[in-house]
C-alpha cells in the first residue's frame, strides 16, 4: 500500500519535487490504484487531505480509508507511512468517516488550489471525483463552521503524528 513503511511510496513525476509532487500523486490516484475497495456510490469518501495555511509553509494530511496517512510540508520534509502505527491509522480512519458524513457540506471539484494563510481546505477523494471547501482556521477551531467536526477529526490525525515522533525521538 502506498505510503506504508514496507512499501516503497509512488514517485512523482520528474518536473516534481518532494511534497508538491506526492501531493499531486495523491489527489489524482484511484482508489483501484491504491488497491482499497469501495462501493460504487460517487459521494463514497475514500481519502482525505487537510491542507492548512502558515506564513512559512503550508501543511498537508493525507488520510486514506485504509488508514494509510501522510503528512507533508509545502518547504519539504514530512511523515509518510505513519498509518503503519495503529494510533494514527485509527484517527486518520475517524477522519475519514467524519468526511463521508459532512460530504455534502463540499462542492465537486477539479482545481486543488492550496489554502491562503489562515486557512483550511478539505479536499475529498470520492468515487465520484474531488470535491473540496474551505474556511479560516479560527472559525473550525472555536466550532463556528459546519465543517468544524471535520477538522478536529484531523487535527486528532495531527496529534497522533506528532506523538507517534515524538516516541520514535525518544
Amino acid at each position: 500500500m502506498w505510503g506504508r513503511k514496507r512499501d516503497t511510496p509512488p514517485t512523482p513525476d520528474d518536473d516534481s519535487e518532494g511534497s508538491a509532487g506526492l501531493r499531486r500523486l495523491a489527489l489524482s490516484i484511484s482508489p483501484e490504484d491504491l488497491g482499497l475497495t469501495v462501493d460504487g456510490d460517487p459521494d463514497r469518501v475514500y481519502g482525505v487531505l487537510m491542507e492548512t495555511g502558515y506564513v512559512a509553509a503550508v501543511v498537508t494530511i493525507v488520510s486514506l480509508i485504509d488508514g494509510t496517512t501522510s503528512m507533508y510540508i509545502s518547504t519539504g520534509g514530512g511523515t509518510i507511512g505513519a498509518g503503519e502505527h495503529e494510533p494514527v491509522a485509527e484517527a486518520t480512519r475517524a477522519f475519514v468517516a467524519m468526511a463521508q458524513v459532512l460530504v455534502g457540506q463540499t462542492a465537486p471539484t477539479t482545481a486543488f488550489d492550496l489554502p491562503g494563510v489562515g486557512r483550511v481546505r478539505f479536499q475529498l477523494l470520492t468515487v465520484g471525483g474531488g470535491r473540496t471547501a474551505e474556511a479560516a482556521e479560527d472559525d473550525l477551531g472555536n466550532g463556528r463552521h459546519p465543517l468544524s467536526p471535520l477538522f478536529h477529526a484531523g487535527q486528532d490525525v495531527i496529534t497522533q503524528i506528532r506523538l507517534l515522533s515524538e516516541q520514535q525521538s525518544s
